[in-house]
């Protein structure tokens, strides 16, 4: 039976994000099952995707009161949000803890008597206790009783929700492990062999310092004195670039790494097959680690042996042996054996293209990440 599902995700959503991960499966199921995904978003939200239909609503229409799921202008909100909400089967927003967009739902969502879902990916508390903190809790407390389903992408973000009160009898029997999809029939390992003389060593991300660029670039220096042909490839952007760049000039390292900037997430398969290794090595801060790791499994779907860390996520999401090379944080020397480790033994380095790969068809594919929630969706109706 073909559902009708509205995405209320006013103010957060954006493309080139994680949001256009979550795309595909909603993509998928519109052309496998018929089934209707509808965007809500903010009118100045920098957001568009031919494949879905998509409704604007101005920011008076869902801001609420501090705290608190309730409207600040009520007409508006009848006009422009229940009006909208109206007649689907289900309502996905975003994690209640974090976002008044996801409070606004499920106020909506009791209202039109309309089943809701979260999507919930954040794994450190992010919640500061003392009087405010038990005021966010106690709302998003009843929040979260209005959903029938929360999906997370690792079971860390579940840690989380109990670290801040929140994980109880009622709310551990909607939590359910989704993770991330990947296309693994586009991206695909490259059909013809490479004949460079370098080494590419490949790197997407955002430029800040949470994403740990610094360490690969200084365990780069050790690695090039066995290996001049190297060449460490960053593809993104942010606010620590200026950063990266003053440490590959302190190291001298400007022949061997070049900055390519961001681009289209359907380039990225291109790229990706045109590299020998990828690497990534995001580290834990006060207020964010590594969610889940995108980029790691696109690039194994590729046939790219990836090195990368210890942070959030990941050690779940890359949880069998012998598919990737995972090193501690900020671990620069084991950083350059593992780098070294997949450019001197061939045969260990097609162990982890192979294996990545079908780790990744078999647990991370889009058709099996869509299915299971289709199936997940319908066990609830």
């Amino acid at each position: 039976m073909s559902k009708r599902i509205v995405i209320f995700r006013p103010g957060i959503v954006a493309n080139k994000s994680a949001f256009e991960a979550m795309l595909e499966i909603y993509r998928y199921l519109q052309n496998h099952f018929n089934w209707e995904f509808v965007i809500i978003k903010d009118e100045e939200d920098d957001f568009f995707d031919p494949d879905f239909m998509i409704v604007n609503i101005p920011k008076i229409s869902w801001a609420t009161f501090p705290r608190s799921p309730f409207p600040i202008n009520f007409i508006m909100f009848q006009k422009k949000v229940l009006k909208n909400l109206k007649g689907f089967d289900w309502i996905l927003s975003s994690d209640p803890t974090i976002y008044k967009q996801g409070l606004l739902a499920a106020y909506a969502s009791k209202i039109l008597n309309i089943p809701l879902i979260y999507d919930a990916s954040l794994t450190v508390p992010g919640v500061k206790m003392g009087f405010i903190g038990k005021i966010n809790n106690r709302i998003s407390k009843w929040a979260l009783k209005q959903a029938k389903i929360i999906w997370i992408t690792v079971p860390k973000v579940a840690e989380r929700f109990k670290e801040i009160g929140l994980f109880n009898n009622d709310t551990s029997q909607k939590f359910i492990v989704m993770g991330h999809p990947v296309n693994t029939t586009i991206f695909k390992p490259s059909e013809y062999s490479s004949e460079r003389e370098e080494i590419v060593i490949l790197c997407v991300s955002r430029f800040v310092v949470e994403k740990g660029i610094q360490y690969i670039i200084s365990a780069l220096k050790p690695l090039i004195k066995k290996h001049p042909n190297v060449k460490l490839k960053l593809v993104g952007g942010g606010e620590a670039k200026a950063f990266l760049e003053r440490i590959i000039k302190e190291n001298q390292l400007e022949e061997n790494v070049e900055f390519i900037g961001n681009v289209p997430h359907k380039d990225l398969v291109n790229i990706y097959q045109n590299a020998d290794i990828f690497i990534n090595h995001p580290i834990s801060v006060m207020e964010w680690e590594e969610f889940f790791g995108v980029s790691n499994i696109e690039a194994m779907s590729c046939g790219l042996p990836i090195v990368t860390s210890t942070c959030g996520g990941i050690s779940y999401v890359l949880r069998e042996n012998d598919i990737a090379e995972i090193v501690n944080e900020r671990d620069i020397v084991g950083i350059t054996n593992s780098l070294e480790k997949l450019i001197n033994d061939r045969n260990y380095y097609n162990i982890l293209r192979e294996n990545g790969r079908k780790y990744v068809q078999e647990n991370y594919d889009l058709k099996v990440i869509a299915e299971k929630y289709k199936k997940c969706i319908d066990e609830q109706t």
